[in-house]
């Protein structure tokens, strides 16, 4: 029953085809980051099965390949770090699932909704997402108290939070520091995502179920859609345009998010 949650990739150039990045020569961490960021551009953040479609999201290999890469659409954290985290076992690196706490806009710790990645280099692990719908570095983050990077435009710091746990912020464009996320290194198998993915998906109190939630990275900016509105960043410039109805739903998932209804 959960044998598929562990398959390899079924055609990993076919994943790099989507990327638009050739296999690396070895698994270090400038390809590392070369795959973090071309995720973020190409494959977009959404939660279309859950608050759309009105059905479950499952986790297994052959589905996710099929969903992300086949029919080109996207997911959410426990859909696109499952994928991606197989997908660098496959390509040589040492990675696994962790899990997360979201903290952004928190005054309290919340529980673990969030699916993170760890990954062994050689100087030591560092913290990677491509699933995560707001914020979140393009590129690998060193787990180093203070360590802080900027990466494509801005500007990202780890701290130990306590003995098992380490923070994530980012600096604002304000110049203010904001927490993000919390995280541990314990390795987690990937059918421990299942109980936490179907709440998410199903729960009529979660987010995913309420709303409609798509973004996509741009290399000047990004594509957002929040239920009917649409938020494009380009630069310093922000256009926003309100949907009417599905119909123009549909031509905006295609034309902004390359994703075909």
């Amino acid at each position: 029953m959960y044998e598929e949650y562990y398959l390899p990739i079924p055609d990993p150039e076919k994943y790099l085809e989507r990327l638009r990045l050739p296999r690396p020569a070895f698994p270090d961490l400038a390809a590392l980051n070369a795959l973090i960021y071309a995720h973020h551009i190409h494959i977009p953040f959404e939660d279309l099965d859950s608050s759309y479609f009105r059905k479950p999201v499952t986790l297994d290999i052959p589905s996710l390949y099929k969903k992300i890469i086949t029919d080109r659409r996207g997911g959410y954290c426990y859909e696109m770090n499952a994928l991606f985290t197989r997908l660098l076992l496959d390509l040589g690196y040492k990675a696994r699932s962790v899990f997360c706490r979201i903290v952004r806009g928190r005054d309290f710790i919340p529980p673990c909704t969030h699916r993170g990645i760890i990954v062994e280099l050689e100087d030591g692990l560092y913290f990677c997402d491509v699933g995560y719908g707001g914020p979140m570095p393009a590129g690998a983050l060193l787990l180093q108290d203070g360590y802080e990077a900027l990466l494509h435009g801005e500007s990202f710091r780890v701290n130990r939070y306590d003995e098992n746990w380490w923070a994530l912020s980012r600096t604002t464009s304000a110049g203010e520091q904001e927490n993000l996320l919390h995280f541990n290194t314990f390795p987690q198998t990937p059918v421990e995502f299942i109980a936490a993915n179907l709440k998410a998906c199903t729960d009529p109190e979660s987010i995913f179920v309420q709303k409609i939630l798509v973004n996509l990275r741009t290399e000047t900016g990004s594509c957002s859609l929040t239920d009917h509105q649409l938020t494009i960043r380009d630069g310093e410039t922000t256009k926003q345009l309100q949907i009417k109805d599905n119909r123009q739903l549909h031509e905006v998932l295609n034309q902004y998010f390359g994703i075909h209804i």
